[in-house]
């Protein structure tokens, strides 16, 4: 079996590192594996060391553009047309219209489309009602394309059988290889967080997040209430991993708010999963997400995470009340917050519970099966 995966970007991001593991996975498995990706650095530095064939197209851009989208179609047609492989699997919204490139193809493979997330047709998007009425469009469309489509998580699968693009789909957890994962010990993050950050974090309440700056993560909602949070948490830190097109807008929240000493913004960081059990408490605020790389590593990691009640990170904390909070409810977050400082070890069950569901093993298991049952 011939198998081309296609994503946006090549940056360090979650739906990058679920291409690669994927991809890495199924050339141990004994499959011919390739990847198509745009921009970046990271995912083709990665695939050069194990040795998968990777092609850049500068077509595939995050910035939807009608030209570039076309331009994408022509050239992936070009290449499933050389190469003839059995299987096209589509991840992000823009390569979705990739899965016109073998429609009308004679040989053409089994196309496959995985939802990282809603993007513009989640709910809590931008509420701009063209944008959102122009990718429902999109999406109501270029669905038709594709054999099969897959979702990383329940809330998502049912908004968009809700909107009625889609009767039903699979589910398929994104999961890691947790005997991979090496985290460093609290003593050495700390250290290497105060040196960083230029401050003595060693006796600090830690809060760690990891995400791209950008409007989805909705880091304004922390950065905002980090005065109340210290009204709680006298001692309380946050440390964000990660770069992105709003960290001057964060910077500015920042100074704003007189938080210098108080939230630092420390950049993207190779293998950040490494540094998590130097948190006291993981947290995301996004407006929306698929399954967060970022919350399955801290499952591993064993640390209490506090999370938005969207997407993905629902089905990862298995509905734990405890560790979710509705999006931008500031009461909410802050009475969790203290319970989970005060109570850390009453998480770690449930969550423990949760990890045998997100391995890498289970995921490309599942998604052997889907590949070969659709092929054969």
């Amino acid at each position: 079996m011939r198998i081309l995966f296609v994503i946006t970007k090549s940056d360090i991001g979650g739906a990058q590192v679920f291409v690669l593991n994927l991809a890495k996975a199924f050339k141990e498995l004994g499959y011919d594996v390739e990847v198509v990706a745009g921009d970046g650095d990271f995912l083709f530095e990665e695939l050069k060391k194990i040795k998968i064939n990777y092609y850049y197209f500068e077509s595939l851009k995050r910035d939807f553009n009608l030209l570039n989208a076309l331009y994408f179609v022509w050239e992936l047609r070009h290449l499933i047309k050389l190469k003839r492989y059995n299987v096209l699997h589509l991840n992000s919204s823009n390569t979705l219209i990739g899965g016109l490139a073998s429609f009308f193809l004679k040989n053409k493979p089994k196309s496959f489309f995985t939802f990282h997330g809603l993007s513009f047709i989640d709910r809590n998007y931008n509420p701009n009602r063209i944008i959102k009425f122009l990718a429902s469009i999109y999406y109501r469309t270029m669905l038709k394309t594709v054999n099969k489509i897959i979702f990383e998580c329940r809330l998502n699968l049912e908004e968009v059988q809700n909107a009625g693009m889609i009767k039903n789909a699979p589910i398929i957890y994104n999961g890691i290889d947790q005997e991979s994962l090496t985290f460093l010990d609290r003593s050495k993050v700390r250290k290497y967080f105060s040196d960083k950050c230029g401050i003595d974090l060693t006796d600090s309440f830690l809060i760690g997040s990891t995400g791209r700056l950008t409007y989805q993560k909705n880091y304004e909602f922390l950065i905002s209430i980090f005065d109340r949070i210290k009204q709680k948490v006298p001692n309380a830190k946050m440390v964000i991993i990660g770069e992105g097109p709003d960290r001057d807008n964060y910077t500015k929240l920042i100074n704003k708010y007189n938080l210098n000493n108080e939230v630092f913004l420390v950049g993207e960081l190779k293998n950040s999963h490494q540094f998590m059990r130097g948190f006291d408490l993981f947290t995301l605020s996004s407006r929306y997400e698929g399954v967060s790389i970022s919350l399955v590593e801290t499952l591993f990691a064993e640390i209490p995470m506090l999370v938005t009640k969207v997407g993905g990170n629902v089905d990862i904390v298995n509905n734990d009340s405890r560790q979710l909070y509705e999006l931008d409810s500031v009461e909410e977050y802050l009475e969790k917050l203290v319970y989970l400082k005060n109570n850390p070890a009453s998480i770690l069950e449930n969550n423990r519970k949760m990890q045998s569901i997100f391995t890498l093993k289970h995921m490309v298991q599942n998604y052997k099966e889907l590949f070969e049952s659709e092929v054969n």
